[in-house]
């Protein structure tokens, strides 16, 4: 069964999934680390759409449960802070929600 995680990312990123066999993502961990390093190459190659990724993570982030939020703190945030420098950061920061930030930011200074 597919959690709230996978079929909103899903239904809104069909191209970021295309190439993925679903046996392949279990988890809503697995799901978000995939559609992190998706994300991370929309902002790689400067992608018009680049900002979107972050619109409907706001959606999951604000609207979830505890596990979802630690799975997107955990997986999403984790993969993209993972490379950040502070040259990216403000482009990066610039690109999210305002309500996001903070956890971004929270996710970068704890790990």
């Amino acid at each position: 069964m597919e959690s709230r995680i996978q079929k909103t990312l899903v239904q809104w990123f069909p191209d970021a999934f295309a190439d993925v066999k679903k046996t392949a993502l279990k988890s809503d961990y697995d799901i978000l680390n995939h559609f992190a390093k998706y994300t991370k190459s929309l902002i790689k190659h400067d992608s018009e759409n680049k900002s979107e990724p972050f619109k409907i993570i706001n959606l999951l982030y604000s609207k979830g449960t505890l596990f979802e939020r630690n799975a997107i703190e955990n997986a999403f945030f984790y993969v993209l802070a993972f490379d950040e420098y502070p040259q990216t950061l403000r482009q990066n920061l610039s690109l999210m929600p305002e309500t996001l930030r903070a956890v971004y930011i929270k996710t970068i200074l704890e790990n």
